[in-house]
């Protein structure tokens, strides 16, 4: 049985090497990966670097992460610029103009995922998830939270209205925007994951997103899958919107790979594993060496030992 497939996400290095892909990939291997995902935030100019790294086999690429590269008029991290959750018609153009361009990229580095965000959920003059997240700053952390009742009625409103809105619009304009790029991504070999998302009006929603999977799957978009992020989950978990475990659950059946790091009880996430309060270990019985890509992905800040120190954590989770 071949190896499983664990990736370096290069928003870790992209900070630091910028527009040279060739030392980026470089760096991925002498910390001992074979595999990266190329972030978000990877640069049109690095990428002559990045397909010699690739042609010279220094790593292999498993993922990219939407947009890859970035727009050239972009700088720094570009998954949100444009959603197709929107209902307009010159976003979606944009959205599906840069897409394309990702999974042409993806061909050529040989890579099997292109891992998406798909917008949020918008509304003229406030944000949905304000009033949630005044209520978490006013109670001075998550913990107390499931004894405090006007924010549990808050959550529970908020979660309902939600629901309704992301079933009735938002899903259905991304599943029809997924469906204009979907036969291009299998001609070139590449899975379209949607990640589940840290912000409570993100998209998809946790507490929903079979749903989303499911309206892709009756479309008869075959590429279409889910990615869970260990990080964003257990954001949700500790402001009680969703268990991380539940969520797997429900999408185990789409699920092509995961966006490992820790994250700490005060919602700090992309730390090192180990550093934070996620039980890797009830995760770890999820894990599909076989199908899954397991790419961990870190904040600039994390040391480089403990970059190191993930891998191996991971590699003893897959033993």
């Amino acid at each position: 049985m071949a190896n499983p497939i664990i990736s370096l996400s290069t928003s870790y290095l992209q900070p630091r090497f910028k527009n040279d892909g060739y030392a980026m990939l470089q760096a991925a291997a002498e910390l001992g990966f074979e595999y990266v995902e190329l972030g978000h935030s990877t640069s049109q100019q690095s990428c002559e670097g990045i397909l010699k790294a690739v042609s010279e086999g220094v790593v292999k690429v498993s993922s990219l992460h939407n947009f890859c590269p970035s727009p050239p008029f972009a700088s720094g991290p570009t998954p949100n610029l444009y959603s197709p959750a929107t209902k307009s018609k010159i976003e979606s153009g944009q959205w599906l103009r840069h897409t394309r361009e990702s999974l042409e990229f993806a061909h050529k580095t040989g890579a099997k995922v292109l891992v998406c965000h798909v917008g949020s959920l918008s509304y003229f003059f406030r944000r949905p998830d304000a009033k949630l997240k005044s209520m978490i700053s006013e109670n001075g952390s998550y913990e107390g939270l499931e004894d405090n009742l006007p924010y549990l009625d808050a959550r529970d409103t908020f979660m309902a209205r939600a629901k309704k809105r992301s079933e009735a619009r938002d899903y259905l304009n991304i599943v029809k925007n997924l469906g204009e790029v979907d036969a291009l991504a299998r001609e070139n070999g590449v899975d379209l994951a949607v990640e589940n998302r840290d912000s409570p009006s993100e998209l998809p929603l946790d507490w929903n997103f079979e749903k989303l999977i499911g309206l892709a799957k009756e479309k008869g978009l075959a590429q279409v899958c889910s990615w869970h992020d260990t990080g964003h989950s257990m954001r949700k978990q500790l402001a009680l919107l969703c268990r991380q475990t539940e969520l797997i659950e429900r999408l185990l059946g789409s699920l092509r790979g995961w966006h490992l790091h820790d994250c700490s009880k005060e919602g700090k996430d992309h730390i090192a594993i180990g550093k934070g309060c996620i039980d890797f270990q009830s995760i770890a019985r999820f894990f599909d060496k076989r199908k899954h890509i397991f790419t961990i992905e870190l904040n600039r800040s994390v040391r480089t030992r403990d970059a190191a120190d993930s891998l191996k954590r991971v590699q003893d989770l897959l033993a």
